[in-house]
């Protein structure tokens, strides 16, 4: 028998004891930056497994945890702060981000400030230049300003100056910049240092083990959104909704778990599924290769893609 995700999935799990270093240190980090800067990467390789998924979308809510980075005395929580987007279109998101959403500052030891590095140099990146900025002008916050993707930067350094030339003139409390390409690990034990350094003595919020403040069921979700968001997001970013439909533990300890991905459209519904399911059928063992790492154990995977009219089933 088939039941969908239960109580004790969908909430989130809050430790009763919290066994304590020697000498523990505590960092609150804000992440800020525009949208697809590399803030979900960035956070994935500092914490050591691809769980996070830094949202772009204003939350209602009290600003959600995307990542924990716990080593030795010190643990390093990173707050979720949605991508800024330049786009005209998004101009009443880019109004609730200005309120509601920049919250985690109200909280935060430090920030990271991240951006794509090559698309920092094109005219319409001024805008969400000047928005950021125009956020931080009553923030006292030390900071670290991070230009992600430097690997796709060529000639372009003496323009690259003048945009970092303004961060820095923009907001006084940045105490560094960093040239980094996440996806390639430069740069991350650099970052890990910095943010060591930066942590007070403070007890730990988490246990030593703990990655991320997502119930079972929401990172289920996050990893699937992620697998999906990496080969979609020039076409899907904001139509895709998630619905468990299933999550059985079977005779041997297997974790079944069956998921409903609804879109808009059938011509969506195509694209997500892709040429003879190759889109559907990588995002599947992807996830399910990761939720399988995440709750250490064996897990399959089943996704419904559906429409209004229809639905098309792949398995993993």
């Amino acid at each position: 028998m088939r039941k969908p995700a239960g109580i004790n999935e969908r909430l989130i799990k809050v430790p009763k004891i919290i066994v304590q270093p020697n000498n523990p240190h505590l960092l609150k980090v804000a992440l800020i930056g525009p949208a697809n800067a590399g803030k979900s990467t960035l956070v994935n390789k500092l914490i050591g497994e691809e769980i996070s998924g830094v949202s772009q979308k204003a939350h209602t809510t009290r600003e959600r945890v995307v990542g924990i980075l716990t080593e030795n005395d010190y643990q390093v929580v990173f707050l979720d702060t949605p991508g800024v987007i330049p786009d005209r279109n998004h101009a009443k998101m880019n109004r609730t981000l200005a309120t509601s959403s920049w919250r985690s500052l109200d909280e935060a030891d430090h920030i990271l400030v991240v951006v794509d590095a090559q698309r920092s140099l094109q005219p319409q990146a001024r805008k969400v230049e000047e928005f950021i900025l125009k956020q931080l002008q009553n923030v006292h916050i030390p900071a670290t300003l991070i230009f992600n993707k430097m690997d796709l930067i060529n000639e372009d350094n003496e323009l690259l100056k003048e945009v970092k030339d303004r961060y820095n003139s923009g907001y006084s409390h940045f105490k560094r910049t960093l040239d980094i390409t996440a996806i390639n690990n430069e740069g991350i034990e650099t970052i890990k240092n910095i943010l060591f350094e930066e942590s007070p003595a403070k007890p730990w919020i988490f246990p030593a083990d703990q990655k991320t403040e997502m119930s079972d069921l929401k990172r289920v979700e996050e990893i699937i959104r992620i697998e999906l968001f990496k080969r979609l997001h020039q076409y899907l970013p904001y139509m895709l909704k998630q619905e468990n439909a299933g999550w059985t533990v079977l005779k041997d300890g297997t974790l079944r778990i069956d998921q409903h991905v609804y879109v808009e459209r059938d011509s969506q519904q195509k694209i997500v599924i892709g040429q003879n399911g190759r889109i559907i059928d990588t995002v599947i063992e992807k996830a399910r290769k990761q939720i399988s790492q995440a709750f250490n154990r064996p897990i399959k995977l089943f996704i419904q893609v559906k429409t209004r009219k229809n639905s098309i089933i792949s398995q993993g």
